[in-house]
């Protein structure tokens, strides 16, 4: 019997996070940062389930940051939800992982330029910064590293 392959989507929610596919051998296969809205997430979980039919979702789990509004908070969920939803829409394993949990396990401080610094020399020939944009992007740094988080938890 074949094996198939196994690929993680690891997402850094919020606005300024991040998306990706990484197969199971660590190969980088898509990265983006964040659609703007519920319906661009939703087209891109669909395009990417009809691609790589093997699939895993790996989200850092939302919570409150301290001196942050409730509409914020408020609103923050809503985004949250999107990835679930779609993850529950498509059949797709998920898990949730809190920030300081997979930060210590890839030896990370909470500082973003500790994860653009890892996911470089992790990823060498991932370009993080996205066009239009002249300084790399935290937020596909981060969810390519929960996912290879994931994907050294074989889960």
């Amino acid at each position: 019997m074949k094996r198939r392959i196994k690929h993680y989507i690891g997402v850094d929610p919020g606005k300024n996070g991040g998306l990706c596919v990484l197969r199971s051998d660590g190969t980088p296969m898509e990265f983006t940062k964040m659609p703007a809205g519920r319906s661009q997430i939703s087209d891109w979980f669909i395009r990417i389930k009809s691609v790589y039919p093997n699939l895993i979702v790996v989200t850092e789990l939302a919570q409150a940051m301290p001196k942050q509004g409730v509409t914020s908070c408020f609103s923050y969920g809503q985004h949250f939800a999107n990835f679930e939803d779609a993850a529950i829409y498509l059949k797709i394993p998920y898990h949730e992982v809190r920030p300081a949990k997979w930060k210590k396990a890839m030896g990370l401080s909470s500082l973003k330029l500790d994860s653009v610094s890892a996911c470089r020399r992790i990823f060498p020939a991932v370009e993080l910064i996205p066009a239009g944009c002249r300084k790399e992007h935290d937020g596909i740094a981060e969810a390519l590293l929960i996912a290879e988080w994931a994907r050294q938890k074989d889960l």
